[in-house]
């Protein structure tokens, strides 16, 4: 049998004592980042108005182009590079008869320039006392043409005809009487007016 033992008798084991110090805090040391050297960029070259730049570019190429083209429809005109030998510059081609008739002064003159439109042919022929007129009528010859004087502007041509006036510029030309537009047709280049 057993029997519990007595405070007096046997083992008892007894709790360690063991004082538990609590742990000393102390805060890591601060970080000190290395020191650093400040970027600076590498200068920039000087655009000089980038963009006007190479606006400016685009339209000379345009016109280059513009011009190369012409001057290669006036080689097709006049069937080839005749040339006076003075200036090595071509000769221009003659103006229809047909049209040439119908102006004052209009034997001898050149072909300035020609187009059509959907159902209407015009056709620009400077005289050989210096004037520019313009012919317009209908590509089925259905009335009989109209010549009117003409000038020359910095992007096309214009011909009056008592209050209507007849404009020609950037691919179209644009009909006005009395100062209010009446019409506007989609003009081509014609290589070779009859």
């Amino acid at each position: 049998m057993f029997f519990p033992s007595t405070g007096t008798t046997g083992y008892r084991p007894t709790a360690p004592h063991t004082t538990v110090t609590p742990p000393v805090h102390t805060p890591p040391p601060l970080y000190t980042p290395p020191p650093r050297t400040r970027y600076t960029a590498p200068p920039r070259p000087a655009k000089g108005g980038g963009r006007l730049r190479g606006c400016g570019g685009l339209l000379v190429g345009f016109f280059l182009l513009s011009a190369l083209v012409r001057g290669c429809d006036g080689l097709l005109d006049s069937g080839g590079s005749d040339s006076d030998g003075n200036d090595g510059t071509t000769v221009a081609a003659t103006c229809p008869d047909r049209i040439a008739a119908e102006l004052p002064d209009g034997d001898g003159a050149e072909l300035v320039q020609a187009y059509r439109t959907k159902n209407k042919q015009i056709t620009l022929c400077r005289t050989t006392s210096g004037s520019l007129y313009y012919y317009g009528e209908f590509s089925d010859g259905r009335e009989k043409g109209i010549a009117m004087e003409a000038e020359e502007t910095s992007d096309g041509y214009e011909a009056r005809n008592g209050e209507y006036r007849y404009v020609i510029q950037g691919g179209v030309v644009t009909i006005y009487q009395s100062g209010t537009q009446i019409g506007e047709e989609d003009v081509t280049p014609e290589p070779s007016p009859s």
